[in-house]
């Protein structure tokens, strides 16, 4: 019985972590400074336990000013990923950005399945673009792990 109430109560949450993630506006949030993603691309997105992918990402300053205390977050969908894979660098610093039309350079992350839940798995990779705390931006692509 015990065990029925902890499996509910983690399936809620997991429920409502998922419902947070998936209503977040694709757009950035009112008042947000225009700072961009032009580009956020997987080098692969099939790979088998043991493997990796490279994300390629570069990030552009659209705004008049100087842009400071940027940064990208790698999340993936659903949550309880973990066991099966990792972030090579989940939360990424970005640089300064001086004025228009700058840009961070390609930048790169990697996701390395370690195991695999079932046969084949799927998993929603989203970058979430970050300006002092502010949602920018959000870039996504799913990516599938095989055994």
């Amino acid at each position: 019985m015990l065990l029925k109430v902890i499996a509910v109560a983690a399936l809620a949450v997991a429920i409502a972590v998922a419902v947070i993630v998936f209503t977040m506006p694709k757009q950035g949030e009112p008042g947000a400074p225009n700072v961009k993603f032009t580009e956020f691309t997987p080098d692969r997105m099939d790979i088998k336990v043991g493997e990796s992918t490279k994300i390629v990402f570069n990030v552009q300053n659209l705004e008049e000013r100087s842009i400071n205390g940027s940064k990208v977050l790698v999340v993936i969908e659903p949550s309880g990923y973990q066991p099966y894979l990792s972030i090579s660098n989940p939360a990424i610093e970005l640089p300064v950005l001086q004025g228009k039309d700058a840009r961070t350079g390609q930048m790169q992350v990697a996701i390395t399945a370690t195991s695999s839940p079932a046969k084949e798995a799927l998993y929603t990779v989203k970058g979430v673009l970050l300006v002092d705390g502010k949602q920018t931006d959000v870039r996504d692509f799913e990516l599938k792990i095989r055994q």
